[in-house]
């Protein structure tokens, strides 16, 4: 085994490059605040192979390149009612599409109790639970998901169709951190499996299938001779129940949404044509807010009360982990970026005469 070489960075110095490179790329600086938040908060918050952190500076600048993304898009509404809305992004950053989303959301969920928003002819929007947090913030329940690029095979095959489809649903807490899931329909993702391989890891045995339909510990098993193609299809969660989760975020995300589904949507850098959900649920509406909380910490109570198989092992909820992992790396060390990450950040920053403390 080796170790994969990550530099540790304070936040600020993350978020104040990222932003200076996106307006470079000609983000407004609502996008840029925006969207160099999520990519810090997801560095911070992850691992590094997970691939939601700012090497998605990568994709972004080719799609700004190409008008695969649109700085300055506008967020136009086609359809609302009191409750609803169906948005077409037109292309704009995903990260930005999605928060504006669930900001409607919230509202509309401020006056009638629910609000749901439609995104069609979005880009990645990252972190699912990024957009559901929002709704958290403003004391909702939140629920976002999106489809993605074709990399799950139906439950039994081996050709992929179905996205991973992240999905993340937040629950707003009077103490301690909020309940925040944050996940992928399939039981890994390619970033990890590249990472394991550039660590020369064994990966376990449920995350892909080979090309050929196989399983296998090996991740040189997925990867192309090239040494950075993926090969092969994700394995859902929960086998063909993350595969049944999987098809149903691509209906209502793509299908009903009026953007691109199935095997369609994410192939063309230029128009990845993604569709996200927002959905925001105000307590409120079902009791007052001072139950509400006081029910949900007898629940959480609950849940800390379990017997744990290792007596070592806290119980954990959703999301502690992660809100945990960046409370420490603000406090300490800083938040770890892959070296080769930064040496391709640092030829971008050249490239366009931006000042690069990296």
């Amino acid at each position: 085994m080796k170790s994969v070489t990550v530099i540790n960075y304070p936040r600020e110095a993350l978020v104040r490059f990222a932003r200076a490179y996106l307006e470079a790329l000609g983000a407004t600086g609502e996008e840029s605040a925006i969207v160099a938040d999520g990519i810090v908060t997801a560095a911070a918050r992850w691992h590094p192979g997970k691939g939601q952190g700012l090497e998605k500076l990568f994709r972004l600048t080719r799609q700004c390149e190409n008008g695969g993304v649109v700085p300055g898009a506008p967020f136009e509404i086609l359809r609302e009612t009191p409750a609803t809305a169906l948005v077409d992004a037109h292309k704009g950053f995903g990260y930005v599409t999605g928060v504006r989303a669930m900001r409607l959301a919230v509202s509309k969920a401020q006056t009638v109790g629910t609000g749901s928003v439609l995104i069609r002819h979005s880009n990645h929007f990252g972190q699912a639970g990024y957009h559901a947090e929002v709704a958290v913030k403003a004391g909702m329940i939140g629920w976002a998901m999106t489809n993605a690029a074709a990399e799950m095979a139906p439950w039994g095959a081996k050709t992929a169709v179905v996205g991973t489809n992240p999905w993340g649903i937040g629950i707003p807490r009077a103490a301690g951190f909020p309940i925040l899931l944050d996940m992928a329909l399939s039981a890994s993702g390619r970033g990890m499996v590249q990472w394991a391989h550039r660590a020369n890891q064994p990966i376990p045995d449920h995350w892909v299938l080979t090309a050929d339909g196989r399983r296998s510990t090996d991740p040189g098993d997925y990867i192309a001779e090239d040494g950075s193609t993926f090969v092969g299809t994700q394995l859902p969660i929960g086998e063909f129940k993350g595969y049944g989760l999987s098809i149903f975020t691509d209906i209502v995300t793509g299908v009903l949404s009026g953007s691109l589904f199935g095997t369609q949507v994410f192939t063309d850098l230029s128009n990845h044509d993604v569709g996200h959900f927002m959905f925001a649920l105000n307590p409120e509406i079902y009791m007052d807010r001072n139950e509400f909380d006081h029910r949900i910490e007898e629940l959480v109570a609950q849940i800390r009360a379990a017997e744990p198989i290792d007596p070592g092992s806290p119980i954990y909820l959703p999301g502690e982990l992660e809100f945990l992992r960046e409370q420490e790396r603000m406090a300490g060390g800083g938040i770890p970026v892959d070296a080769e990450t930064v040496e391709g950040l640092r030829r971008l920053a050249q490239e366009r005469r931006v000042s690069c403390a990296l």
